[in-house]
């Protein structure tokens, strides 16, 4: 049998992966991709931690729905930094009513002293 000949195996033949962890994402500077032809050649060799220059070769329709989930997960990322800066807008509103909860029970405290104070004066004259 010859190194690039095979039995035509089918994906569900292959073994599953153990685990789908990918590690850190690095970002890359991606050059200009021709729509004409089908299979992309992207070169990686701006990455800081190798100094080999590495090639990745995906088909076109991977590419396109590789960017379309970017896009999808730039969306949810901007969705959820409207959903944080909300709470942390609320968050400060109800710190803001605490703090005024707070000074308002120290006078009612102070005043309730003072109180206490001039009836124990009356008391004792």
């Amino acid at each position: 049998m010859g190194i690039f000949t095979s039995s035509k195996r089918s994906l569900q033949d292959l073994p599953k992966p153990a685990s789908f962890e990918f590690g850190s994402v690095k970002s890359f500077n991606l050059p200009e991709i021709n729509e004409e032809s089908s299979v992309s050649q992207i070169n990686l060799n701006q990455r800081d931690d190798s100094k080999t220059k590495k090639q990745v070769f995906v088909k076109m329709e991977h590419y396109k729905e590789a960017l379309e989930t970017i896009d999808k997960i730039r969306e949810k990322i901007r969705e959820a930094d409207t959903v944080l800066n909300e709470l942390r807008n609320m968050k400060a509103k109800e710190d803001e009513h605490l703090e005024k909860w707070h000074h308002d029970l120290e006078v009612i405290k102070e005043k309730l002293s003072r109180m206490d104070q001039v009836l124990y004066e009356i008391e004792h004259e």
